[in-house]
């Protein structure tokens, strides 16, 4: 015992004074402040450390002894600590710790500077809104063109207009939402009450249309005009099918019937309801619903391809007649600006209170309500129109602490639009 005592004293004064030998540069000062750099390449590039470099052991390796992994790119400062040798950055790159660098590598910049950097990155043309910490840390950030031949540049300020596509839903079924807390309906009204027509329908119930699972399907189309309300449910009543089939199935139909509910147990239209209940008391002024009336097509968005490296080809205008065969479902127009408005409004009392939200997202385990359900914690939803490069994207956690919204008229250059949507909520989760 006393011999393993002595033995551990001389085993710890060895590495006292292999310490020594090797030297170690004490800490002058420690700073937790955090803020966002861009990694500066250069000929003399400083080394990325992978232990705090105030060690000058050969322990101390170096993960990166010319910063090549990370040119250019962009990372969050975690801690910086001083030491005679200069100050020390601990770097963090999205939700990895890739080492220490010598600040004089970095260059502070702007969470705008980054999802903007982002943006152009993956050659994303359209717009988006990202929330890094809540709605009080916002940023709207934009790229490329709305009409490149015009060289209108995308934007969210309501000079261009975006479709919304299948976000709508979420609209929709908050309205629904609101019926089924004040007693008008409930989740287990069937179909029947108001569409007895349908095959089937004294089976299907409103959770099941909420949670896109009712059985129902339909063929999409787009009519010679644009059609008014009643004359959109009247074709999808022709157009779909009843399969009995009632697991996860993705339809149009559900939300389309949904909009039609909801004017039959109001006994106004579907859009006066969203005009009353969403638009125009959330203040959404950048927002047009596509039914019988006139819209300027000259602010919407063009979709465009990218052939090869060549951007804005073949470009395409969004089809009204298209999306007016579609009420509750995506014959929206609106920017992500005024989306967010609507997202806030979901949970801070305007639309909905956070528990009826939350009752919202709990009618099925896959989709609910107009969003994706799949993930603890997050809550998403996505828009498109087949044939077209619109797409409408929505990524946050629950509480919306960190969110993006993302609105595209040409597809990113080596992601999915759905996995950038997923990018930039990363970069609003990371920086």
């Amino acid at each position: 015992m006393i011999l393993f005592f002595f033995c551990g004293m001389l085993f710890a004064g060895s590495i006292a004074i292999h310490g020594l030998m090797d030297g170690y540069n004490p800490i002058l000062k420690t700073s937790n402040k955090r803020y966002d750099a861009q990694i500066v390449k250069r000929s003399n590039a400083y080394s990325i450390y992978r232990f705090g470099p105030y060690f000058t052991s050969s322990s101390t390796r170096t993960a990166d002894s010319n910063g090549n992994k990370y040119p250019n790119d962009y990372v969050r400062v975690m801690q910086t600590k001083t030491t005679k040798t200069g100050t020390y950055a601990k770097l963090r790159y999205f939700n990895q710790n890739i080492g220490w660098m010598n600040v004089k590598g970095l260059k502070p910049v702007s969470f705008s500077q980054i999802a903007t950097a982002t943006m152009k990155q993956y050659d994303v043309s359209g717009s988006a809104i990202l929330a890094s910490a809540g709605s009080k840390h916002t940023v709207t950030v934009n790229n490329g063109f709305a009409n490149a031949a015009k060289k209108t540049a995308n934007s969210s300020d309501g000079t261009v207009l975006y479709p919304l596509a299948s976000l709508q839903k979420a609209m929709t079924g908050a309205i629904i939402q609101q019926l089924i807390s004040s007693g008008n309906l409930s989740a287990g009204t069937k179909l029947s009450r108001y569409y007895p027509q349908v095959k089937g329908s004294s089976n299907i119930t409103i959770q099941q249309m909420l949670s896109m699972s009712s059985g129902l399907d339909n063929n999409d189309t787009t009519p010679a005009k644009v059609m008014t309300e009643n004359q959109a449910y009247t074709s999808m009543l022709k157009r779909l099918e009843s399969t009995g089939k009632m697991a996860y199935d993705y339809s149009d139909v559900n939300y389309v019937l949904l909009a039609g509910i909801i004017a039959k147990a109001t006994k106004q239209s579907y859009v006066s309801n969203l005009k009353t209940r969403i638009i125009n008391k959330l203040g959404m002024k950048n927002t047009k619903v596509v039914d019988s009336n006139n819209i300027d097509t000259s602010s919407i968005a063009l979709s465009y391809s990218r052939k090869a490296t060549t951007d804005y080809t073949s470009p395409q205008s969004v089809s009204l007649p298209r999306l007016s065969a579609i009420p509750g479902a995506g014959n929206m127009l609106t920017t992500p600006s005024d989306y967010y408005k609507f997202i806030l409004g979901l949970q801070n009392g305007s639309v909905l209170t956070a528990k009826q939200y939350q009752q919202l997202l709990s009618y099925g385990t896959v989709y609910s309500g107009g969003m994706y359900v799949t993930q603890n914690g997050v809550k998403y939803n996505n828009g498109s129109f087949g044939g077209q490069s619109y797409h409408s994207g929505y990524f946050a956690t629950t509480g919306n602490y960190h969110m993006a919204i993302v609105f595209e008229n040409q597809d990113p250059l080596g992601l999915t639009p759905k996995d950038f949507v997923k990018k930039m909520y990363q970069v609003a989760t990371y920086y």
